[in-house]
């Protein structure tokens, strides 16, 4: 048995599946939420949710994908295996894939959050930033105007090249 398998065998209870959604059979059994299958895939080994569980909507399945991603990458790296390459497939009640959610994305850190426009928007920042806006604005002008000149340059200087071939190429016949 290789390693990934007896993490996944190795967890609270003894199906794999069942060891990833705690949560399974715990939804209304009214009929009316979706039904949703979780694939786990780790290196070469899939292990196919034959069960599924009962969700409101997409989201909640692929939040709740999400949580059990993060609890199995933490099962793990406690052991030094690296769940960056693991992945789990939302499929539907038909088994049509929705959505795939690998690992490394889970564990990716959220990007810093950017300035709201409110943020920025004070008057001191305002004036900043359209001052910082114009500075922009002239030295592109400026870097357009630079490269206009070298292509002007580089024109003169390739149609020179070529009129000293073509000189060459009559001479030499």
């Amino acid at each position: 048995m290789r390693l990934d398998e007896q993490i996944v065998r190795g967890s609270r209870h003894n199906d794999p599946i069942n060891a990833l959604w705690p949560n399974r059979g715990l939804a209304e059994k009214d009929g009316l939420m979706p039904r949703f299958f979780f694939d786990f895939t780790s290196g070469r080994t899939i292990e196919a949710d034959d069960i599924g569980t009962e969700f409101p909507s997409l989201e909640e399945a692929y939040l709740d994908a999400c949580r059990s991603a993060l609890e199995m990458s933490f099962e793990k790296l406690r052991v030094r295996c690296d769940p960056n390459l693991d992945s789990v497939e939302i499929l539907d009640a038909e088994r049509h894939s929705l959505m795939q959610v690998p690992f490394s994305d889970v564990l990716r850190p959220k990007p810093p959050r950017l300035p709201s426009a409110q943020d920025l928007c004070n008057q001191q920042s305002c004036n900043q930033l359209i001052e910082s806006c114009n500075q922009q604005l002239v030295r592109g002008k400026r870097l357009k105007a630079e490269i206009g000149e070298e292509l002007r340059k580089m024109r003169t200087t390739s149609s020179a090249i070529r009129a000293s071939l073509e000189r060459l190429t009559r001479a030499a016949r």
